[in-house]
């Protein structure tokens, strides 16, 4: 009777043992996890940031395509009679090429006058 008792106590006390373990750990993975949500949230707020500013970009992106080409053709026209524009425009890479003599027609309508070429 005694050994029995003696076992019974053993595993009683290995039982809390254990149970007491479990609880720890159960905590540990509890303060982990928070930490882990943590790091999430940041997470998803700089991903809807960067989603904003690649917004922006498409934004600008689609400007430029729309605007860019007509402005520098633009500049192109100014820099035949302005040598500021010019040299602002070989400075950056664009050579402006004196336009071609419009050919001449046999008697239609006056021929226009055409654009100088801009040259990347």
């Amino acid at each position: 009777m005694k050994i029995s008792f003696y076992i019974s106590v053993a595993t009683s006390a290995l039982s809390l043992i254990l149970a007491v373990i479990v609880l720890a750990v159960g905590y540990g993975n509890q303060v982990v996890q928070t930490e882990i949500q943590g790091h999430q949230k940041d997470v998803q707020k700089q991903q809807a940031d960067l989603q904003k500013q690649q917004e922006i970009i498409n934004t600008a992106v689609q400007i430029q395509q729309k605007v860019g080409p007509a402005l520098l053709q633009d500049m192109a026209n100014v820099s035949a009679k302005d040598e500021p524009m010019k040299a602002l425009l070989l400075k950056h890479g664009f050579t402006v090429g004196t336009p071609a003599p419009a050919p001449a027609t046999g008697g239609g309508a006056p021929a226009t006058p055409s654009e100088p070429a801009l040259r990347n």
